[in-house]
């Protein structure tokens, strides 16, 4: 019988302990997340980057299925060159604010065309990438 009560101690004790355990760690984790993302926006942000809202991450595999064919610049000529600028930005090693205000200048209307998008047999969305490229330039001018 004492053999049966210490192992019902021992279970009741491992029991106590296991969920104080997950108790007490459950603020600090959602304390820890928000920590870690304060601290890594501390540290993109003076370098002058910006992060992507999540339909615009989503929007990045279809982004880059571009296999550069050229179409959507016979059926918008000036998409072409906005087209390369605002590609390059999304998918290249830099984001910074002053490449995101260069390919803002040169996404002008003609990279909002549908023309080019409906052209393209990759499906790539060429007016939904315009128009993230804008959003970025123009959150990065108002963080100065």
């Amino acid at each position: 019988m004492a053999r049966l009560t210490n192992q019902l101690v021992a279970w009741a004790n491992l029991g106590y302990r296991m969920a104080t355990h997950v108790l007490l760690r459950m603020p600090a984790r959602d304390v820890g997340a928000l920590r870690d993302r304060e601290r890594y926006l501390a540290a993109v942000r003076p370098e002058g980057f910006l992060p992507l809202l999540p339909e615009e991450r989503a929007m990045f595999p279809a982004t880059m299925r571009c296999v550069h064919c050229g179409l959507c610049a016979l059926a918008s000529p000036d998409v072409r060159s906005a087209w390369d600028e605002a590609w390059t930005f999304v998918a290249g090693p830099s984001r910074a604010l002053d490449r995101a205000r260069a390919v803002a200048a040169s996404t002008g209307a003609a990279a909002t065309d549908p023309a080019a998008a409906a052209v393209c047999p990759m499906g790539v969305p060429i007016p939904h990438m315009a128009v993230t490229v804008a959003r970025l330039a123009a959150a990065g001018e108002q963080q100065d």
